[in-house]
């Protein structure tokens, strides 16, 4: 090769690589402002009994060990498989990396179809019964397919799509703060806590909100600099939305009251926005919550399509799925796109999407377990990690504690789902010869 041919190479390598601070910022918050600050709070609200957003606080506080792994994961191994590269990176290529990521995926696949019919959720609020369920699920499909198509623009136009719609979502939370902290006396504040057991259960239901932290891992090949934009785009990203739900949650909290929480507890905000600017308020809340979980869909669906890639080079026997996915960020973008658009069309999504809070408890409780491992190659607090470890698996059993009283079919489909995982991994581990050609 010739040393001009050569420099065009490079020159082509490093423009594909402009993926910067605020992008990466963006494409954080974008997996973290989905449709559960605009869904769940009223939920939350009700399960923790409590009048101050301490459950949002503390799964803010308890997600914060986890970044912390991950941050230092990504400085020692800037790998862009997200997540996924982390598990591989603390457990090498075996069973427990190829299970975990198989389960990853999986976890990944859901949140974006939940994030889709999150989107639908609001198309309702917003139009009543104009359209069918069957429409509505078209509507979910066609978002997937569209931000589908938007993601095969590369990871520059993934990072500038999320950096406008988060900036309008986050502008538009804060101005709907402004204005209610504008109309709160401080005679009329309420800062009651619930049970303690109640506020666990809502800590663990609302650490969902936090799980797409780590979204920005994956576009690491299209960053110049990955070892230091990557941790500082998942702390500030989690420390701005720690402070915003926080804020949003608190004004919302104080605004509304209880008997129309419990009326309406999947769309407290709009509520609140009612109370405050009147319908005008409302449609607005309803057009930010479309926007917001269009913003998700974008960017967890390129996490899940990145997620994919590390599972492939794990099944390193199977051939034939080798040889149809391949290196193509296309055929593994559309074949994500496809599993997703199946999920929103026909299946059950308000069963399994109790079980995502579960799931992604289990994921980074395995991933900063595995950090322990290798945390002096990393310069790593071992003790901090060890907090994370406590954190993430004591609110899963508290999770799945309730789960088995209150909804044992989400716990049914996690169990399932980590066993389907699981067995798919043990034959390819133990069975060298499934998927080659005979």
């Amino acid at each position: 090769m010739n040393p001009s041919t050569q420099s065009q190479k490079q020159d082509q390598i490093q423009s594909s690589k402009n993926v910067g601070l605020y992008s990466a910022i963006a494409m954080s918050l974008s997996g973290m402002m989905g449709s559960g600050l605009f869904t769940i709070l009223g939920y939350a609200n009700l399960t923790a009994k409590s009048h101050f957003p301490i459950a949002f606080l503390l799964a803010g506080v308890a997600v914060l060990f986890t970044v912390y792994s991950c941050a230092k994961l990504s400085a020692t191994f800037p790998v862009a498989g997200g997540p996924a590269g982390y598990i591989v990176s603390t457990y090498g290529s075996g069973f427990i990396s190829g299970w975990m990521n198989a389960f990853l995926y999986l976890g990944f696949l859901i949140s974006t179809s939940l994030y889709a019919a999150g989107f639908t959720e609001f198309i309702v609020v917003l139009t009543g019964s104009f359209f069918s369920s069957f429409e509505l699920k078209l509507i979910g499909a066609s978002l997937v397919l569209i931000l589908a198509l938007v993601n095969l623009l590369g990871a520059s136009i993934v990072g500038l799509a999320g950096l406008v719609a988060i900036g309008v979502v986050v502008t538009s939370l804060l101005a709907y703060s402004g204005l209610g902290l504008s109309q709160l006396g401080a005679t009329s504040l309420d800062f009651a806590l619930g049970p303690i057991k109640g506020i666990a259960i809502a800590t663990g239901m609302l650490y969902i909100n936090y799980q797409g932290f780590a979204v920005v891992s994956s576009a690491a090949d299209s960053m110049t600099d990955p070892k230091k934009t990557i941790p500082r785009a998942m702390m500030i990203a989690v420390l701005l939305s720690i402070a915003l739900y926080v804020l949003v949650s608190f004004v919302t909290i104080q605004i509304t009251p209880v008997d129309i929480i419990k009326a309406n507890p999947s769309n407290v905000i709009g509520a609140a926005a009612n109370i405050l600017m009147g319908r005008a308020g409302f449609i607005g809340v309803g057009v930010i919550a479309l926007l917001a979980c269009a913003a998700a869909v974008n960017a967890t669906i390129f996490t899940a399509t990145k997620v994919l890639g590390v599972v492939v080079s794990e099944h390193a026997h199977a051939i034939r799925l080798n040889k149809a996915l391949g290196h193509s960020q296309v055929r593994r973008l559309l074949f994500s796109a496809s599993i997703v658009i199946v999920l929103v069309l026909g299946f059950p999504l308000e069963i399994v999407g109790k079980m995502a809070s579960m799931a992604f408890l289990l994921l980074y409780g395995v991933i900063t377990y595995g950090h322990i491992r290798i945390h002096k190659l990393t310069g790593t607090n071992i003790w901090v990690l060890w907090c994370g470890v406590v954190i993430n698996f004591a609110l899963f059993v508290f999770l799945l504690l309730d789960g088995i009283e209150a909804d044992p079919i989400a716990v049914a489909f996690l169990a399932i789902a980590l066993l389907v995982t699981g067995l798919i991994q043990l034959m390819y581990q133990w069975v060298p010869t499934l998927g080659k050609r005979r």
